[in-house]
């Protein structure tokens, strides 16, 4: 498993001596006209770690992504989480969602949750 680190630029410091395969500094709140430009600069350093773990044969290739920046990345780490792996078939874990309880009866909401982690609510 190889890992990559999205972090906001007024966060960066907080994580000196934190050791991944990659670090992606981000701007600190996206706006509509880089929001996409942000989404493709992940996708690619999730392909190139996935990628390297292809080329040398790893069992089972994923990438783990941990996130520290404000919400429109989570946000893009989840839609790349689904469309990654139904597209390309590439595996990505966000470890950080791991333990978050949510009391959720919304359909549409309910059904972007199963396609995140496989399971019914």
């Amino acid at each position: 498993m190889k890992t990559l680190f999205v972090c906001s630029t007024k966060k960066i410091q907080s994580h000196v001596g934190e050791e991944y395969d990659s670090i992606l500094e981000v701007e600190d709140q996206p706006t509509t006209d880089t929001i996409q430009d942000w989404a493709n600069r992940i996708a690619g350093r999730i392909r190139a770690l996935w990628h390297e773990q292809k080329q040398a044969n790893a069992p089972d290739p994923t990438v783990a992504c941990r996130l520290d920046g404000p919400t429109p990345y989570h946000a893009i780490l989840a839609n790349l989480q689904i469309r990654m792996k139904e597209d390309e078939g590439i595996a990505l874990d966000l470890p950080y969602l791991q333990g978050i309880n949510m009391e959720v009866t919304d359909k549409e909401t309910l059904e972007l949750l199963e396609k995140l982690d496989g399971k019914k609510q």
